[in-house]
């Protein structure tokens, strides 16, 4: 696709992003409706388990209820839940357990949610406190139904019409909606419609949470969960570690609400295989307030499962122990889950992966474009020009304009001739930003002529140059355009970096700026900088945080998602966007992805096992890396590794030594040229010529073996091992690799 074309397409997909904006906008933003209330003893009411009828599904009593494709959607008269058919398998998905297991006593549910009323909170679930008391209904609707759950704590109050319930009632009612479209499943809660009695708030929804769920598994079975990168539980296996639920946050920890000691999900997407089938669940609606959950059987009571739990009202507590409690803003668009069905050999996370891929470009998370082909792949390097020491605007200079340059020409000399420069540390505050409106360029990395002697070199040896820019965080203090908590403090930005060498423990402290003001900022920094040109901008900090705005103009994190992609794709007129990170709410106008997570966040072992799902997803429409081979102890399997995952090969690095040896032994570049340049040769003889083409899978072959598999019928043999391995008659050197086509 030539460049003119594209760049239409970036305008109208501006225009398209805008109006989906306001949309959003209208549903989340808020009215600077901030509640706080003393709950420093909190009293919690659990629902109180009725029957095992009303939690379990059962064959006999399944209503058909529509067909789309190969799949049929089944209302069970009783429990006032659904499943789903694939009639090329005949396989059921239940969204309660089967009546027939083998535990006396079962918990699901079809929703849960937590209400709240300052120091009050209530647990309450459709089937112990609506099907029980008999205050569960329902509609046909086109191709679905309409199930609604009138839940209170007890039978009176949920027989109650919502007009005659007082300031004492405990009321919720929700209604789901459950359809098939295009061979697709979907479930959806409207999140404006549920009623709940005055003066509470529903702070969390689960929903679906036992859907495909199992007590048994055979030996290839898993649960597909996103963390990091993507890893799947693979249920056949044993795993003693893993013993209590675990949470992945999508698009990481809301910092406006706190910590959180959840993995980091950089995509809405999670899934089942079981036996010869499997499911794709892809979050299209209220994604941005989703967190996965997956549990593993490990006792009475308790199945393998995974699902979404939807925090649609931002509620925290201050952490200054006062023992006051916030209510923020409550989400008001939908909930919205897509689950795609698949069978035989499409029955794996390959399969999932490329069900996710589809899904993710028709929603627009994805761009439709694909990348060109080509002969050769770049390799991507980061330069740090300077790093802050004990002041945001005291310096020790890493790399200057001059030096980079050298760096550049050094690669060249190697046979390195295509290259995609990311210059950090080059903007006030350096690795400590001031905020992007201030920010320009450090004097002291070199004159504008130095500086157009380096851009002048790049386009004559026809390589790319980003400018590294933070957008959402800076270093300011006592600022008007700081983001704000639900409880007022400034909202922190915390990352870790790799230059707190020069700051001695006192470096500047980062924090969040205001949603609303993201625009007008960027605009000023366009102007700033108007005279430095770079092929692109690689944003450091909006692919890995995502925080709801509390400082003036409310958003909830969806609405700041919409703002902030809306508006830093302005950025994209006539530049390549590069994104750190790769958190998918950010990727629609992406040309590349750098730094995606080597490992999983929760430890692997034969039970819990890393997979490159993301890399899946992405290969063939966006260039991508992993975090750089050079800070990795073993150098030669972590370039394994990013050739196993289709990453182009990286590398971080400085151009001045600073004394110090472990530093110098990692990023100065001067001792690792001749190192990279064998490494580029290998990824390049690997990768050179599949940027357009898909990962179609990826297996272990035997132990510290693995093969990727491309669309063109393009093998990748991966041996870790430190002897040489034969693979379907090809042999493998040790920590190697070897390509088939």
């Amino acid at each position: 696709m030539n460049g003119k074309n594209k760049g239409i397409l970036r305008i109208l997909s501006l225009l398209i992003v805008t109006e989906m904006l306001a949309l959003s906008l209208t549903s989340c933003k808020g009215s600077a409706d901030v509640r706080a209330v003393r709950a420093s003893s909190v009293n919690i009411t659990e629902a109180a388990y009725s029957a095992r009828s009303n939690h379990v599904s059962s064959d006999g009593n399944l209503i058909y209820v529509a067909k789309s494709g190969l799949l049929e959607l089944y209302f069970d008269s009783v429990t006032y839940s659904v499943a789903i058919k694939d009639t090329s398998t005949d396989k059921f998905w239940y969204s309660l357990p089967k009546a027939d297991i083998s535990d006396t006593e079962c918990h699901a549910s079809v929703v849960s949610l937590c209400v709240s009323k300052g120091s009050e909170t209530y647990y309450l679930n459709s089937q112990d406190n609506s099907v029980a008391f008999s205050t569960a209904s329902f509609k046909p609707i086109n191709n679905g139904v309409s199930i609604t759950y009138d839940m209170a704590p007890d039978s009176e109050t949920a027989n109650k019409s919502f007009e005659s319930l007082t300031d004492k009632d405990v009321y919720v009612s929700v209604t789901a909606v459950f359809t098939l479209s295009d061979g697709a499943f979907y479930g959806k809660i409207n999140c404006s419609n549920i009623l709940v009695s005055k003066g509470y708030t529903v702070e969390n929804i689960d929903f679906m949470t036992y859907f495909g769920s199992s007590e048994n598994s055979g030996e290839n079975d898993f649960l597909f969960v996103p963390d990091n990168c993507g890893a799947l539980v693979k249920t056949g296996v044993a795993d003693d570690k893993f013993t209590e639920e675990r949470s992945y946050d999508i698009y990481g920890a809301n910092a406006a609400l706190g910590s959180s000691e959840s993995a980091q999900a950089l995509f809405p997407c999670f899934g089942v295989k079981s036996g010869d089938n499997a499911f794709a669940a892809i979050i299209l609606g209220g994604e941005c307030l989703a967190s996965v959950r997956a549990q593993r059987r490990n006792g009475a009571g308790t199945f393998n499962r995974v699902s979404a739990r939807f925090n649609i009202t931002d509620t925290c507590s201050d952490p200054d122990g006062s023992g006051r409690k916030y209510t923020g803003i409550t989400y008001a668009g939908d909930i919205n889950i897509c689950y795609r069905f698949l069978s035989g050999k499409n029955a794996d996370y390959f399969g999932i992966a490329s069900a996710c891929r589809e899904v993710l470009i028709r929603q627009s998370v994805l761009s439709t474009e694909i990348l060109a082909p080509s002969e050769h792949i770049p390799l991507v390097v980061s330069v740090q020009g300077a790093a802050t020491k004990r002041g945001a605007h005291s310096y020790k200079k890493l790399s200057t304009f001059e030096q980079t340059q050298e760096l550049l020409e050094g690669l060249k000399a190697k046979s390195i001739n295509s290259i995609t420069l990311r210059y950090c540390g080059m903007l006030g505050g350096a690795d400590t930003q001031d905020a992007i409106s201030d920010a320009s360029v450090i004097r002291s990395l070199g004159s504008k002529k130095d500086f157009e002697a380096l851009s002048q070199y790049t386009k004559t040896q026809k390589f790319n140059m980003y400018l590294d820019i933070a957008v959402l965080s800076s270093n300011k203090r006592n600022s008007s355009d700081e983001a704000r908590t639900a409880y007022g403090a400034k909202t922190p930005y915390s990352v870790t970096g790799n230059y707190e060498l020069f700051g001695r423990g006192r470096k500047p402290a980062m924090n969040a700026l205001t949603v609303s003001d993201i625009s007008d900022s960027l605009v000023s920094f366009l102007t700033n900088t108007e005279k430095y040109n770079f092929d692109g901008y690689c944003i450091n900090d909006a692919g890995r945080v995502l925080y709801s705005d509390y400082s003036g103009d409310d958003y909830t994190r969806s609405g700041a998602a919409s703002a902030i992609r809306t508006q830093t794709a302005v950025l994209s007129n006539n530049h390549k966007i590069m994104i750190a990170k790769g958190n998918f709410c950010m990727l629609f106008n992406a040309d590349a992805v750098v730094d995606l997570p080597r490992d999983t966040y929760y430890e692997q072992n034969d039970g819990y096992v890393q997979i490159p799902f993301a890399e899946m997803v992405l290969h063939g429409i966006v260039n991508y890396t992993l975090e750089p081979i050079n800070l990795e102890a073993d150098t030669k399997a972590a370039l394994l590794r990013s050739l196993e995952y289709g990453a182009l090969p990286s590398f971080e690095w400085v151009c001045t030594k600073v004394g110090d040896e472990v530093f110098d032994a990692q990023f100065y570049y001067q001792d690792q040229l001749a190192t990279a340049a064998e490494y580029y040769a290998i990824a390049d003889e690997a990768l050179g010529d599949l940027a357009d083409a898909r990962i179609t899978a990826h297996y272990k072959v035997q132990n510290g073996v693995y093969c990727t598999e491309f669309n063109n019928s393009t093998l990748l043999y991966l041996n870790y091992n430190e002897e040489p391995v034969t693979v379907n008659s090809i042999t493998v050197p040790a920590q190697s690799c070897i390509r088939a086509n």
